[in-house]
């Protein structure tokens, strides 16, 4: 049985990381940084000592050694977890059957309706998922190019031809009905049915993410622009409504504005072609492909108090 990382499991992490390879999964902004991360000891030692960051953290241990790890922890509300990396000794792969399923305990726990994980494409791992009950909600594949400029320069596009807005609270519902007129019915099924169900499962690119809204006449939105920027690379994401599809090309813009000079990289839902396309043509290139993953909890109904049955 898993449990939580402890500060005395510093030595069966430096053990542990002799024998363990890439995270078996990764979220977003890992995904757009080139892929699931190798082991950290220094990492995970630092983990151990904060009270805070292990409560996010389970091992798999058996006297004093550490067989596999996992973290895990919300997205953007408690309906909404994530594992985030799960790493496995390279003897024993297997191992992340076990994770999957025991994780989705404390998850549940914690008021959780639905878990996420994101797995390499078409790998094992992907299938010892659908094995502890996940199913893919959709593919995405990851671009990169090399220049923000450079790409923003093949727009054709001199200045900013949108005005867009800084996003507000307020906005989440006339968000919720763009993301039910664009999404697919399936991948619906899966990500949330209300909007607060659907705003706890959104994935952020990073501490300092500025968000933008395109605001249609009617006071709706009709899309919705994410950007952030890092020392080492910038990175995007757009949605859009269909009546805003004309505007692709200046939303891509709004996306790549204040980046510099930094490569740049973004994550495309298989259901959004038209931007996986334009991309290619501003010189971005896919680097990788991955298969996000969720799986419902059940939830704990509450005791009925006061309830009588009558007699005769």
């Amino acid at each position: 049985m898993i449990r939580h990382l402890h500060p005395t499991d510093s030595p069966g992490l430096l053990r542990f990381g002799q024998s363990a390879g890439n995270s078996e999964v990764c979220n977003l902004t890992s995904a757009l940084q080139g892929g699931p991360a190798k082991f950290s000891t220094v990492k995970y030692a630092g983990i151990a000592l904060s009270p805070r960051a292990w409560q996010n953290c389970w091992v798999e241990a058996h006297r004093a050694r550490i067989h596999s790890l996992v973290r895990a922890g919300t997205r953007s509300g408690p309906q909404a977890w994530e594992i985030t990396e799960l790493y496995t000794r390279r003897s024993n792969p297997g191992m992340a059957l076990d994770l999957f399923e025991q994780i989705s305990v404390p998850a549940g726990g914690a008021g959780a309706h639905r878990i996420f994980t994101r797995t390499v494409a078409n790998s094992d791992t992907a299938e010892y998922a659908r094995h502890a009950g996940y199913r893919s909600a959709y593919v995405e594949a990851v671009f990169r190019a090399p220049s923000s400029q450079s790409a923003f320069e093949k727009l054709g596009i001199p200045d900013h031809a949108l005005s867009l807005r800084q996003f507000h609270e307020s906005d989440i519902p006339s968000l919720f009905r763009m993301y039910n007129e664009v999404t697919p019915l399936d991948v619906r099924m899966k990500l949330g049915q209300t909007s607060q169900e659907w705003y706890a499962g959104i994935e952020k690119l990073g501490r300092g993410t500025k968000q933008w809204v395109l605001e249609l006449p009617d006071r709706n939105i009709g899309a919705l622009v994410r950007r952030h920027s890092s020392r080492a690379q910038h990175t995007f994401d757009i949605q859009w409504s269909s009546i805003a599809g004309s505007e692709l090309h200046g939303l891509v813009a709004a996306a790549l504005a204040e980046s510099g000079n930094l490569p740049v990289s973004v994550a495309v839902p298989e259901f959004n072609p038209a931007l996986s396309h334009l991309l290619v043509t501003l010189g971005f290139q896919q680097i990788g492909e991955y298969e996000v993953m969720v799986k419902p909890l059940a939830q704990a109904v509450e005791e009925t108090k006061g309830a009588f049955a009558a007699i005769g």
